[in-house]
């Protein structure tokens, strides 16, 4: 590819970076954004961290700036049902042509590096292109969220006005380590000289000490949230008071009015984490993948009026599958397990056994639109579906039930009492 590349041609060579980018640490992300004039350098950011939860106080931080009149940046990771999801401006995705265009820009330097035997992997390539687009559109602020860990994670080249970090917990610790003090430590890692960190009020105990010594060691001001009590939430689940005060926190650390804060709260929507789709059944998707976010979910059901509960369930195998299988195996009547888009995806049929292993009725299925279709004759119109496992799972499900272009997350709408407890 030569020249300027039109949007498939741009995902292809984001994608393509899979097989050959290598990861040194920060200096090829580094090496890149010089390249690109540094443009992380031109917008103030907002740095977010955590286990679970990180991408919902990115929602909830965003559409408060957003309530505030901000041209406010959103970068976030996975997508869900298409790539540009990743990047967004007041809540509205990156164009095919915009996304092409910085991609053409990226490509350049990309090839440049590559003959210097430098080469940077597909989310240091993804991270480059919405630090591009967001200086290019010069928004007010931008707020971006941790892909993994925090200190060598490629976001971590950003000083931000301020730093957050939402829950600590046991996921990817062949990467971060096997304790939580050692994953706090990870993810204390984007604390800055002179920078705020505010910390959630879930994280306690070892994990916490952790965190606030890193604080002190290079002189960041620890700021500890308190659950947000006092405003419904456009987010379902009580787990979402602790988000939602750590945004709080950020928010009024940033100098935000209160009716715009207490706006955004309200208004803000985050699909897959505890979205309702249909009507009969209703199909709760929920992005839940480690035994965290597991937990958050059983916790959800269990508040609900009891009835036929049918799990549309999918996990990939490096995840703590057996104990996600035993958290949601509690709150469902029967389950239906598929294998997600990835090669990462555990079979069905031995998920379907590892449930059938603890006493709750399960079936794999072929393919996922076969599981949906399955599952949702399965709870009829009385019962309803949870999808649930992984996000892989989540983005096919949305798909099947709202079509690919669905714009998922525009700019924070109008409050509504959505009905919750279907």
């Amino acid at each position: 590819m030569t020249g300027e590349l039109d949007y498939a041609q741009a995902l292809a060579f984001i994608h393509g970076a899979t097989g050959i980018g290598k990861k040194n640490g920060l200096e090829n992300m580094r090496a890149l954004l010089a390249r690109l004039g540094n443009p992380q350098q031109q917008f103030p950011s907002v740095h977010i961290a955590g286990t679970n939860g990180k991408g919902s106080v990115c929602a909830f931080v965003h559409a408060g700036l957003v309530c505030a009149g901000k041209n406010t940046g959103l970068y976030t990771s996975p997508f869900l049902q298409r790539y540009n999801e990743r990047i967004r401006i007041n809540g509205v995705p990156v164009s095919d042509a915009a996304l092409a265009a910085v991609a053409s820009r990226i490509k350049r330097e990309v090839d440049a590096l590559r003959q210097e035997n430098i080469s940077p992997t597909e989310f240091e390539i993804g991270t480059a292109a919405a630090f591009l687009y967001f200086a290019q559109q010069q928004v007010d602020y931008a707020v971006v969220e941790v892909g993994l860990g925090g200190r060598l994670d490629p976001t971590n080249v950003l000083l931000p006005r301020i730093c957050a970090i939402a829950s600590i917990g046991l996921d990817h610790t062949h990467i971060l380590g096997d304790t939580l003090e050692k994953i706090a430590l990870e993810k204390a890692g984007i604390a800055k000289p002179g920078v705020p960190l505010v910390l959630s009020a879930q994280v306690q105990g070892e994990a916490s000490e952790a965190i606030a010594a890193h604080c002190r060691a290079v002189g960041a001001p620890l700021l500890r949230a308190q659950p947000e009590r006092d405003c419904p939430l456009g987010l379902p689940g009580d787990h979402q008071q602790y988000n939602a005060g750590v945004a709080r926190a950020v928010l009024e650390a940033l100098g935000t009015p209160r009716e715009a804060i207490l706006d955004g709260l309200r208004r803000t929507r985050w699909p897959a984490r505890l979205e309702w789709l249909g009507e009969k059944p209703p199909l709760l998707l929920d992005g839940a993948h480690n035994p965290q976010g597991a937990q958050a979910l059983r916790q959800y059901i269990a508040s609900l009026p009891r009835r036929k509960t049918v799990l549309l369930c999918g996990i990939l195998r490096d995840k703590d599958y057996s104990s996600i299988v035993r958290t949601l195996g509690e709150v469902c009547d029967t389950v239906v397990t598929v294998r997600p888009d990835s090669g990462r995806a555990l079979d069905a049929e031995e998920l379907a056994q590892a449930f059938s292993s603890i006493g709750t009725s399960a079936h794999s299925a072929p393919s996922v639109a076969l599981g949906l279709r399955q599952a949702l004759a399965l709870a009829g119109e009385t019962g309803r579906v949870v999808a649930a496992g992984s996000l892989y799972l989540a983005g096919e499900v949305r798909t099947l039930m709202k079509g690919r272009d669905d714009a998922l997350l525009q700019a924070p709408q109008a409050c509504r009492e959505d009905d919750h407890g279907v």
